[in-house]
């Protein structure tokens, strides 16, 4: 396994995006990194410039790097970026920014072992910023070139056997490279249990005097998995949203958070956009009832407007169901 191949599938699996899409994010995401002024070092002075400083530290070498909200990628790097990014792996904005955001601080990690950052990336890594396509034409390519050199040299016969190899070899990547998840049925339950222990842990890494930016990316990683067209807390969730609670009355003074619903597409669009505000407003009157200050929070409906993974497949669907909080 390639040194970023686990970041992919995490990204893969998490957004519901097809192994060619995650790549080639990551890809132009490597591109962007080389072509910034000083490399590795000054792609990261932009985050430091947003004020996000403490965030940096945490990725650059470390053992658990703290999240990264789309809103905070959004300010450090800019909205013509993620855009150019999105269009060229073939995604939204708006899924594009939320992959990248999970993304990203891990990629950090790996690319300073030892908390140094290179001056150049290692070439492990610049083996991705290709596409992974673009890397099966070369090898065949130079496969071709070598056979034509054996067959100048009188050895004609090695043509048919190099040329099935390489025909072999280029049909098993094809049919290896498919995401296994389309393999796989989606285990909902099982989504929800590791989405609800990163989000655990996330919270329970936040340090006395973390910034309301800190809760927001941590509160994301969760998902509230609300039955089909209900707007009840799932029991499921109680524990969680009493830990969310009590982190939100820990938040710096003056910190107002948005509750944003977000439905899938399924059904009618107006039934959605209310759905997705009942189940907005029903978490936030939980915060309220565990003495969270109503004045910290806000709600808003989306419906299914604003789509994080696709709606085609069950996964997909189940990513665009959610919760989302951010800063006000």
């Amino acid at each position: 396994m390639g040194t970023l191949d686990a970041v992919l599938a995490d990204v893969g699996t998490q957004f519901g995006i097809s192994g060619s899409k995650t790549t080639s994010l990551l890809s132009s995401l490597l591109s962007m990194i080389m072509e910034t002024p000083g490399g590795l070092g000054g792609f990261l002075d932009r985050f430091r410039k947003a004020g996000l400083g403490e965030l940096v530290s945490s990725w650059v070498g470390g053992t658990t790097p703290r999240p990264l909200s789309s809103s905070a990628l959004e300010s450090a790097v800019g909205r013509d970026s993620i855009e150019t990014l999105a269009s060229k792996a073939g995604l939204s904005f708006t899924t594009a920014l939320s992959a990248l955001s999970f993304m990203l601080p891990n990629l950090i990690q790996r690319l300073t072992p030892g908390g140094l950052i290179p001056s150049k990336l290692p070439s492990d890594i610049l083996a991705y910023a290709g596409s992974a396509t673009s890397a099966v034409a070369a090898g065949t390519r130079e496969a071709a070139a070598a056979v034509e050199r054996k067959v100048k040299s009188g050895a004609a016969w090695l043509w048919t056997v190099i040329a099935a190899v390489a025909l072999i070899f280029l049909a098993y990547w094809i049919w290896g490279s498919r995401p296994a998840a389309q393999n796989a049925a989606f285990d909902v339950a099982d989504q929800v249990r590791i989405a609800t222990a990163k989000a655990t842990a996330a919270l329970g890494a936040l340090k006395p005097g973390f910034s309301a930016q800190d809760l927001v990316a941590a509160l994301n990683l969760n998902v509230i998995n609300f039955a089909s067209g209900s707007a009840q807390i799932p029991t499921d969730s109680v524990d969680y949203l009493n830990r969310v609670a009590a982190a939100i009355k820990s938040a710096p003074p003056g910190t107002l958070l948005e509750i944003g619903g977000h439905t899938d597409n399924s059904g009618d669009s107006t039934s959605n956009l209310a759905l997705s505000l009942q189940r907005a407003d029903a978490v936030r009157g939980y915060l309220v009832q565990q003495g969270v200050s109503p004045t910290m929070l806000v709600t808003k409906g989306y419906g299914d407007t604003r789509p994080v993974g696709t709606n085609d497949n069950d996964e997909g669907k189940f990513r665009n169901r959610r919760i989302e909080f951010s800063l006000r």
